[in-house]
C-alpha cells in the first residue's frame, strides 16, 4: 500500500512539475484571448492527465487482481481512459459541442451496456418519499444523469481550485459510505487531488477538459455504485444535495441561453463563478462557491436526516447569491486572472 501510494504520488508530482514541457509535447497549452480566457499567461492543460493516467493504472490493477467486485474498476478504467482521450482531443482541437455531446453519450451508453448493474432502476430519493420504478426509462434516465452531471462539472472548471476543491469534497463524502473494495481507490484519488491543488492554485497548470470530463465521468459512476452498495444507508437525495450547486447552475445557465434564443451549448460568462468574479477577488469567490456547495452537503453526509432542510438552505442561498450578483450589475470585467 505505502509503496504503491509513493509511486502514485511521485508520478503525479513529476507530471505537475514538468507541466510546461508535457503540455507542449501534447499540444495542450491554454493561451489567454482577452475575452473568455482572462488568465495572465499561457498555461498547460495537463492537470487532468497528471491525475487520470495513474488513476486509470490503479483501476486496471484493481480490476485484474480482484476476483469479486472487479466490475466497478473496469468501468472506472474504461470511462477514465475514454474521457481522458476525448478531453485531450478537445483541449487540443476544440471539438464542436454537439460532437462532444454525441461522443460522451456513446461512451456512457457503451459503459452501461457493458456494466448493466450500474443502471438506475428506481428513484428512491428519501425514506419519506415513495419509491418510483423507472421500468423502460431506466437506461435513458441513467444515461441522462451521467451526461448531464459531466456537463455540469465541466462548466464548473473555470476558476483555480474550484473543481479540485469540489471533487475533494465529493471523494470525502463517498469515503463515508464506500464499501471496502472502493476505499483504496478513493484514497488514491484524494491523494492525487491534494497534489494537484497547490500547482493549480499557483497558476502552474489547469485541469483542462481532459480533467473535467474524466473527473465528471468517474464521480458519476462512483456516486451510483456507492449508493447501490450502501443498502439504504445513503439516501439518493443526499447525493443530489452534494451535486446540487453545479447542477442547478448548469440548468440555470442553459435555461437562460434558451430564453435568449441561443444554443444551450453556447459558451458564455454567466456561470456562478463568473458572476462572483465580477465583484470580488479570486480567493473570496472560491470561498463563497465552495462554502455554498460543500457546507450543507457535509452536514447531510454526516446526518442524512438533515438532507431536506439542507437542500432548502442551498436553494435559498444560491438564489440569494444570484440575486445579489445581478443586483450589483451584470456587466464589468472579472477581477481574477485565474479564470479560464
Amino acid at each position: 500500500m505505502m509503496s504503491s501510494a509513493l509511486w502514485f504520488g511521485l508520478s503525479v508530482v513529476a507530471c505537475c512539475s514538468f507541466a510546461g514541457p508535457v503540455g507542449r509535447l501534447l499540444g495542450v497549452i491554454d493561451r489567454p484571448d482577452g475575452s473568455r480566457k482572462t488568465h495572465a499567461r499561457p498555461t498547460p492543460l495537463v492537470g487532468g492527465i497528471a491525475l487520470m493516467v495513474p488513476l486509470v493504472v490503479v483501476a486496471l490493477a484493481e480490476a485484474i487482481w480482484r476476483e469479486q467486485g472487479a466490475g466497478i474498476f473496469t468501468s472506472l478504467a474504461l470511462c477514465g481512459l475514454g474521457f481522458l482521450t476525448l478531453g485531450w482531443y478537445d483541449d487540443r482541437h476544440h471539438a464542436p459541442p454537439v460532437s462532444r455531446l454525441i461522443i460522451a453519450s456513446g461512451l456512457f451508453g457503451a459503459l452501461l451496456l457493458l456494466q448493466p448493474e450500474l443502471v438506475l432502476t428506481e428513484l428512491d430519493l428519501d425514506p419519506s418519499i415513495p419509491v418510483v420504478p423507472l421500468l423502460f426509462l431506466a437506461f435513458p434516465f441513467t444515461l441522462l444523469c451521467l451526461v448531464g452531471l459531466q456537463n455540469a462539472i465541466n462548466m464548473v472548471d473555470g476558476l483555480n481550485g474550484l473543481l479540485i476543491g469540489l471533487t475533494i469534497f465529493w471523494i470525502i463524502c463517498l469515503q463515508l459510505y464506500a464499501p471496502p473494495d472502493l476505499s483504496l481507490f478513493l484514497t488514491f484519488f484524494l491523494l492525487g487531488l491534494a497534489i494537484l491543488l497547490p500547482f493549480n492554485l499557483a497558476n502552474r497548470l489547469f485541469l483542462g477538459d481532459a480533467g473535467s470530463y474524466s473527473i465528471g465521468a468517474m464521480v458519476g459512476i462512483m456516486m451510483i455504485y456507492v449508493w447501490q452498495q450502501a443498502n439504504g444507508a445513503l439516501p439518493m437525495l443526499t447525493i443530489v444535495l452534494w451535486l446540487s450547486v453545479p447542477v442547478i447552475d448548469c440548468l440555470r445557465v442553459m435555461g437562460t441561453r434558451l430564453w435568449r434564443a441561443n444554443s444551450p451549448l453556447l459558451a458564455d460568462r454567466n456561470h456562478l463563478h463568473h458572476r462572483l468574479a465580477r465583484h470580488w477577488p479570486w480567493p473570496i469567490c472560491l470561498v463563497i462557491y465552495l462554502g455554498l456547495a460543500t457546507t450543507p452537503g457535509l452536514v447531510a453526509a454526516l446526518d442524512p436526516s438533515l438532507t431536506l432542510p439542507m437542500l432548502a438552505l442551498v436553494m435559498a442561498a444560491y438564489s440569494t447569491v444570484i440575486w445579489v450578483t445581478r443586483a450589483r450589475g451584470a456587466t464589468g470585467t472579472e477581477r481574477s486572472p485565474t479564470l479560464i
